[in-house]
C-alpha cells in the first residue's frame, strides 16, 4: 500500500461492527413483520446495495474481531479492486486491509451460483498481493472448507463467512485459505447485553 493511500484511508470514518449490526437487526426484525416486499427486506434492490455491502462488511469484521480478539472496524471505500477498508489497532499502531466482498447468492436468486465458480473468478486478481477477499456464502447447505486450496492465488488472504443457523444468530468464519492450515471460528450475531 502506498503512502498517499494510507493517509487517505486513515481519514475514513470507521464503524464498529457490533453496534452497527445490533441496530441493523432491530430494523430487520421490524421489517420482517411488515408487508415490505422481500427484495427490500433482503436488501436486494439497487438502491440498497450499499446497505447490503455494509452489512456483509460488518459481519465479516465481527467474525475477524472474534478471530483475533480485538475489534476490527470497517469503512466503506469503493475502489477498483476493493469495497471497504478494515482497520484494527495492535500495540498502538493502526493496521489496515483493503477488502473485496464477494457473495455466493441464495439459490432462489441464482440457481447456478456456487462457491467453486466464484473462486475460479478470483484468478483475475493477478497483481493484488495486498488484497483480502471476503466471501459471503449466502446459501444453506454443507460447506467443506478442507476441500479448498487457494494458496496459488495472488491475494493477501481469502476468507469465507456464512450463517450457521437459519435465524442467522450464529455465524462461521473460515480462513485464511491462502495459508496452509485454514480453520474456522464460530461467533454469535451481536445482541444488546
Amino acid at each position: 500500500m502506498d503512502r498517499p493511500w494510507l493517509r487517505a484511508a486513515q481519514k475514513l470514518k470507521y464503524k464498529d461492527p457490533r453496534p452497527f449490526l445490533i441496530n441493523l437487526r432491530k430494523i430487520e426484525l421490524e421489517l420482517a413483520e411488515s408487508a415490505t416486499p422481500d427484495k427490500v427486506k433482503n436488501l436486494r434492490t439497487n438502491g440498497l446495495k450499499q446497505a447490503r455491502e455494509q452489512r456483509q462488511a460488518a459481519l465479516f469484521c465481527e467474525g475477524m474481531s472474534h478471530r483475533i480478539g480485538q475489534t476490527v472496524y470497517f469503512a466503506a471505500h469503493e475502489d477498483q479492486d476493493f469495497d471497504f477498508v478494515a482497520s484494527w489497532i495492535v500495540g498502538g499502531e493502526q493496521h489496515m486491509a483493503q477488502v473485496q466482498l464477494k457473495e455466493v447468492v441464495p439459490k432462489s436468486l441464482n440457481a447456478d451460483a456456487e462457491l467453486t465458480s466464484l473462486i475460479h473468478g478470483l484468478a483475475k486478481y493477478t497483481n493484488s498481493s495486498g488484497l483480502t477477499v471476503a466471501i459471503h456464502l449466502n446459501q444453506s447447505g454443507r460447506f467443506e472448507p478442507n476441500q479448498l486450496n487457494l494458496q496459488h492465488l495472488n491475494v493477501a488472504s481469502v476468507w469465507v463467512f456464512a450463517a450457521a443457523v437459519p435465524d442467522q444468530s450464529l455465524w462461521n468464519l473460515w480462513g485464511n485459505f491462502t495459508e496452509e492450515n485454514p480453520f474456522g471460528t464460530q461467533y454469535a450475531y451481536p445482541t444488546e447485553a
